[in-house]
């Protein structure tokens, strides 16, 4: 289990039914843990006192890193304190420790049954599972873990991590914070609320709490490259290149490292940068799919069509999977004129995925080049039923229903694509602005940051980042009215961007 989970140690019950087991329970509470054995294992052969002397010795012997006797003396107080709830769990616990989880998740659970008020029980049992991969399953004995104990970091720290794994990732992150708050030295949990922030768009903040993970402890990698992949979002990648480069340099083989890499370099429109880096890392890892598919990616956007083919062939070979390497394979052999292969490609594609809108969107495409209006129509429809906000697919919908003669149904369609199309551009000049006004705002140009941020309110009002980067800026001007405002505003569209504490 995780070191978060094996920190946990539950109390026992300081009850007994005699003085000698009260005189060792209190010397194993004093780290005296070899007077307290000795004074237990005569209690073993005593009707009364045996079921929770068992206990005692499994805690003990626990507590030496023994855990295949402490395993013996949880199952002997189990035995003989069948309605014992702590019994199941410590059991249950040590199960757990030594690798044997279905056991633990049985005993936890019969834990929770016998005292649905034991907080240890509830903790481990939702831990478990989702150490188990049964996320769904973990949300509710986590859930009342945290209404039992709420000061507890980590019954915190595993529910937002369940929560987001589940899809709920606002109520994920403000668990995550809440931990962090409780528990502010753990780099681990400050490494998964950068995580959070990320999925929701708050690049900022993201950075920030990376950055303070790897403080705490600079070496897990996977941090490093999470804060690598949030500078790229953050537009800073000369930074995020330079995390991976050095990664690499202390471990080439670290596959993950290469394809954010070569990411990076595609991104910013570094082809031969892009196609050397994956071209090494097919090198060293000849089955790695995911870097098929990008040198392939970047060797069509390079136009050296043989070979981009001939890596994202392999790519679907590897990646029965991969969705995207038989739609860019179908869309790089539609450009070199094989419209009948492109069209297999395509539905090769929906095989793997039949939510994916752009496959349905280029085989439309595709069709209506072929004079398959009918066809055509069918699967630019299935296009914008998955993707409504799709401007595109609108617009050659209303193209392929004017040459199937439907004027109507053609009007509409193209009424919707340009009014996607002034939504997306507004957005995207939002966006922008947005950007500018930090850079003016780092700059210390407070009032050239204010001007580009209701720039950016006014063109997308929904745009919760506009809102919150003008309330901040306001409130560093003395404008507290106003700033409150936006903020509520930005909350209100997006609930994880909350005001930060005053200065």
């Amino acid at each position: 289990m995780t070191a978060l989970l094996q920190g946990a140690i539950p109390c026992l019950a300081r009850s007994g039914p005699g003085d000698a087991l009260a005189q060792a329970r209190s010397l194993a509470e004093q780290g005296r843990r070899a007077e307290a054995r000795a004074a237990l294992l005569p209690l073993l052969q005593a009707p009364a006192e045996a079921g929770q002397a068992s206990l005692l010795l499994g805690v003990i012997a626990e507590d030496d890193g023994n855990l295949p006797e402490a395993l013996t003396h949880y199952a002997r107080a189990v035995d003989l304190l069948p309605g014992h709830a702590e019994a199941h769990d410590r059991l249950g616990y040590a199960l757990g420790r030594s690798g044997r989880t279905v056991e633990a998740l049985a005993h936890f659970e019969r834990a929770v049954d016998l005292a649905p008020a034991l907080f240890d029980a509830h903790y481990h049992l939702g831990a478990t599972r989702w150490w188990v991969k049964q996320s769904a399953a973990a949300v509710q004995p986590l859930t009342t873990a945290v209404a039992l104990r709420p000061e507890h970091a980590e019954a915190r720290f595993y529910l937002g991590r369940v929560l987001r794994e589940t899809g709920r990732a606002v109520e994920g992150l403000m668990q995550l914070e809440e931990a962090v708050r409780l528990s502010p030295m753990r780099p681990a949990m400050h490494a998964q609320l950068g995580l959070a922030r990320l999925e929701l768009g708050d690049v900022e903040n993201a950075v920030a709490a990376l950055r303070r993970a790897l403080q705490l402890d600079a070496r897990p990698t996977d941090t490093r490259n999470n804060l690598a992949l949030a500078l790229v979002q953050a537009g800073e990648w000369r930074e995020a290149e330079a995390i991976w480069g050095a990664l690499l340099a202390e471990r080439p083989d670290q596959h993950d490292a290469h394809v954010n890499l070569g990411m990076s370099q595609l991104q910013r429109g570094d082809l031969p940068a892009a196609v050397a880096t994956y071209r090494a890392l097919v090198a060293r890892a000849p089955d790695h799919a995911a870097a098929f598919y990008n040198l392939g990616m970047a060797l069509k956007q390079q136009d050296q069509f043989a070979d981009a083919e001939a890596a994202l062939r392999r790519a679907c070979e590897l990646d029965p999977a991969l969705r995207d390497a038989p739609f860019t394979l179908g869309v790089l052999l539609w450009q070199t004129g094989r419209a009948e292969d492109a069209i297999a490609q395509f539905d090769s594609a929906i095989r793997r995925d039949a939510t994916f809108a752009d496959a349905h969107y280029m085989r439309g495409l595709v069709q209506r080049q072929q004079g398959d209006i009918a066809g055509a129509i069918a699967s630019l429809r299935l296009a914008v039923a998955l993707r409504p906000e799709s401007g595109d697919a609108q617009i050659s919908l209303a193209d392929t229903l004017g040459q199937a003669g439907d004027v109507t149904g053609a009007a509409v369609a193209r009424e919707t694509a340009a009014r996607l199309a002034q939504r997306k551009s507004d957005s995207q000049a939002s966006t922008f602005a947005v950007g500018v006004g930090r850079e003016r705002r780092k700059q210390q140009d407070l009032a050239g940051a204010i001007e580009r941020f209701r720039q950016a309110v006014q063109l997308a009002g929904d745009n919760p980042h506009a809102h919150y980067q003008l309330a901040l800026t306001l409130r560093q001007l003395g404008h507290l009215e106003e700033a409150r405002r936006h903020f509520d505003e930005a909350t209100r569209l997006a609930p994880f961007l909350r005001p930060p504490p005053l200065p």
